[in-house]
């Protein structure tokens, strides 16, 4: 089973790429080719892993080589079901946590890469965590869910809009807008979503841990940045990986996390 398990990782995670490289720009799914020279890729180099296997990971047309990041999310992919299968084993919980592991994934990528989140990809995940706070037996009743999704929803608009106006008012007092925000809409969407599947009131030790992990990144990079004398007003840092991390930690241990903390 964690073989199959395995492969099925390794498919999903190809198919995430496939997403994660079409999707920003075309909104849409469109066939795997070479962002290069926009040549379709032949049928072996649709996995990126078995294309470097086999060593055919160049574009036969232009020679550009597939990117590391489409092994790492096959592989990343592979171990989250694995993972999850000796988490919770032969459940509807294991089947639901592999399709949450998926869609954060990606998250992950096309926020890292383009410094968005797509409500095409938010909206139906949102969706499809409402169906599993219904069908899911480890849920004795989907009201933890529903409170969870409110929450995370609530949280992460307060802060969009303090960002918002924020940012607003420091423009409006230095003449120039400024375009740069912390949180946009993407990452409301996201948390929404992540509050449903980790429940409450684990989102709110996830929202702690994803922001507390979010401002240790912005010291560092505002330390390196100094120390490279390249400091810039406003940098803004992707925030949907930090959130993702925080989710996808109650999301596997957070009865483990939550029954430490009542008990300590």
């Amino acid at each position: 089973m964690i073989w199959l398990l395995s492969l099925l990782g390794l498919a999903t995670g190809a198919f995430v790429n496939l997403c994660a490289d079409s999707l920003p720009t075309n909104r849409q799914l469109s066939r795997a080719a070479c962002p290069y020279c926009g040549r379709p890729r032949p049928i072996a180099m649709h996995s990126a892993l078995v294309a470097f296997l086999i060593r055919r990971q160049r574009c036969p047309g232009c020679a550009a080589p597939i990117s590391v990041r489409h092994v790492l999310v096959e592989l990343a992919s592979s171990l989250l079901f694995v993972f999850a299968w000796l988490r919770t084993g032969a459940t509807w919980t294991t089947l639901f946590n592999m399709l949450y592991s998926a869609i954060l994934v990606l998250v992950t990528v096309t926020d890292l890469e383009h410094r968005v989140i797509l409500h095409v990809v938010t909206l139906p995940a949102i969706l499809l965590a409402l169906l599993g706070a219904f069908l899911n037996p480890a849920w004795a009743t989907p009201k933890r869910a529903l409170l969870g999704g409110a929450v995370g929803l609530v949280g992460t608009f307060g802060v969009y809009l303090l960002g918002a106006a924020f940012a607003w008012l420091v423009g409006h007092m230095r003449g120039q807008p400024i375009s740069e925000v912390a949180f946009g809409f993407g990452d409301v969407t996201l948390n929404t979503f992540i509050g449903l599947i980790v429940r409450a009131p684990e989102i709110v030790f996830s929202m702690v841990i994803g922001f507390l992990l979010g401002g240790i990144a912005a010291i560092l990079i505002l330390v390196v940045q100094g120390l490279r004398r390249r400091y810039r007003l406003f940098t803004a840092i992707p925030y949907g990986p930090f959130l993702i991390l925080g989710g996808m930690t109650m999301l596997y241990f957070g009865p483990q996390l939550m029954n430490w903390y009542l008990h300590r």
